[in-house]
């Protein structure tokens, strides 16, 4: 089991789908065929409904060559990749977005995309980086966050209790303007709390 399958069976079988339904940031599904087959709220209200189609169908030429680049990387070699896409607007224009991708496998074989994209080159627009408040120990908090370190593993490597790292997870989360760690994690990264890497 995973960190995340243990963490999300130690909240009683919490559903993250739900979670990710509401993120702010854009989130989506794509088969092995690029096909979208789902689309988080965020991502419908600004691109449109566009469950059943190519992902290319919400691309600029330049972005679908772009992504047809990456694409081998993370279906044959199952790696995840970050690229800036031209978004097709309803409305016919552009926006730049930057786009992670991961792969979803099924035993070996990786069956798919997951993916979440926020504009390019940008923190969201409520996060005043400098004016957070959080302490050194927050920050390493949040650097554990984004490998995957569940509370207990948090606590073992900084030595502290778990109540104590839940209080410094709740700061954070307080202080990122966001309700879940995944939140959290996409949220510090866009602002640069997260070295990419």
């Amino acid at each position: 089991m995973t960190d995340l399958a243990s963490e999300l069976e130690n909240l009683g079988g919490a559903d993250i789908t739900a979670a990710l339904e509401e993120m702010p940031v854009h989130s989506f599904v794509l088969d092995a065929n690029a096909i979208v087959r789902w689309q988080n709220k965020a991502a419908r209200n600004v691109i449109g409904d566009r469950v059943g189609m190519k992902w290319a169908a919400v691309m600029t030429e330049r972005s679908i060559r772009d992504a047809e680049d990456v694409w081998p990387q993370i279906l044959c070699r199952g790696e995840p990749a970050e690229l800036t896409i031209e978004v097709v607007l309803p409305d016919g224009t552009t926006e730049r977005r930057d786009v992670s991708v991961a792969p979803l496998r099924e035993g070996g074989s990786v069956v798919g995309v997951f993916g979440v994209g926020v504009l390019a080159g940008k923190a969201p627009a409520h996060l005043d980086v400098e004016h957070l408040g959080l302490t050194e120990r927050q920050l390493e908090v949040l650097q554990l966050l984004a490998q995957g370190k569940s509370t207990e593993q948090i606590a073992s490597e900084l030595v502290l209790s778990k109540t104590t790292v839940r209080n410094h997870v709740a700061r954070i989360l307080a202080a990122l303007g966001v309700h879940t760690r995944v939140q959290a994690i996409i949220v510090a990264s866009q602002a640069g709390l997260i070295p990419k890497g």
